[in-house]
């Protein structure tokens, strides 16, 4: 029996799916952007590989922050074209997906307007998502922070937003801001899909790890639950790894165990890469008709463009081949 795909089907977006996969860079591909030793070299390179296209005319020694643009927008297109041609059931989980990254665009934002950013250096870090563009983005970054959480869409996120203002005014700490967002998005995550909830689950235990290090209570940086009330008592970051050291936290943790210092930010790197690897599996051998192979595809070729981006301010920085490969997250996770 031949079965019929029609726009709208999750199996027919899976379909599209694995065909723009199929044009991802390759290890060949990978190893001739690193090698690159200047951005001369580096733009010789990519017009050999599947994001020539994109790259276009731009001059990578003058454009950079519109070369980084070009390939977000690149995602941005695509994530628009699934959610006009989704189903119902889809198009929410794309929408929820969406709402994940407009809030870490807002959290950008906000940092950059706390730490006195220039607009271009703001805009060069989003990732414009679904209903969320550029322009929309670039009239916030003309607001004051106030008039920035006044205007959100979602009523949640901006009530949560508002009630952190007012610690926020008081010390000048934008972890305040930070905190709410992050306790967000891990609300967001977990309805895109119960696959986030182990990430989730991960990403409280680093928050708990960096509070008892900063020395600041734990409960105003992640998202309470009963699975990290148990680890709230703990008092140092190998205590907190001791109890949550089993299946499948200790697959990225018990390698820590016993290390007086801990380096946290080796731990993100960790958890992203696990997540990442889980969602590569998710997309490339779950049943087409289950709408969270969809949310693989775009969690694989985000972080694609990201790593690019990252090969990209690499080596205009001078690091070394090794340097870039330890911030990559899609390629660093293969």
């Amino acid at each position: 029996m031949v079965v019929n795909m029609v726009i709208g089907d999750t199996s027919y977006l899976l379909a599209r799916a694995h065909g723009i996969i199929s044009r991802v860079l390759t290890k060949s591909h990978l190893t001739l952007l690193l090698s690159s030793k200047n951005l001369k070299e580096l733009r010789a390179a990519f017009t050999q590989t599947p994001y020539g296209k994109i790259i276009g005319n731009f001059n990578f020694e003058t454009q950079l922050s519109d070369l980084s643009r070009s390939l977000k927008n690149s995602f941005a297109d695509i994530l628009i074209n699934f959610y006009n041609q989704s189903n119902s059931r889809v198009r929410r989980k794309i929408q929820w997906f969406s709402e994940r990254y407009n809030a870490e665009n807002l959290r950008m934002i906000l940092e950059g307007k706390h730490t006195k950013m220039s607009k271009e250096e703001i805009i060069a870090r989003l990732i414009p998502v679904a209903d969320y563009s550029f322009e929309y983005y670039t009239k916030l970054i003309d607001m004051s922070i106030d008039e920035i959480v006044a205007v959100q869409k979602e009523i949640r996120l901006q009530s949560e937003l508002k009630k952190a203002l007012e610690e926020y005014r008081a010390t000048d700490r934008f972890t305040t801001l930070e905190s709410t967002i992050d306790q967000y998005i891990y609300t967001v995550l977990l309805k895109v899909s119960n696959h986030y909830k182990t990430y989730v689950n991960m990403k409280n235990i680093l928050a708990l790890c960096r509070c008892i290090a900063l020395k600041v209570p734990a409960y105003r940086y992640i998202l309470p639950n009963s699975f990290i009330a148990k680890g709230l008592k703990a008092t140092s970051i190998q205590e907190v790894l001791d109890i949550y050291n089993y299946t499948p936290y200790s697959t990225i943790f018990s390698q820590y165990i016993g290390f007086m210092d801990v380096p946290l930010h080796e731990l993100e790197f960790a958890v992203e890469r696990y997540l990442l690897r889980h969602w590569n599996n998710i997309f490339r051998y779950t049943s087409g008709f289950q709408a969270d192979s969809i949310i693989g595809f775009f969690e694989v070729k985000l972080a694609e463009i990201m790593d690019l981006i990252r090969i990209i301010v690499g080596v205009n920085a001078g690091f070394s081949e090794e340097e870039i490969r330890n911030y990559l997250i899609y390629y660093g996770s293969l």
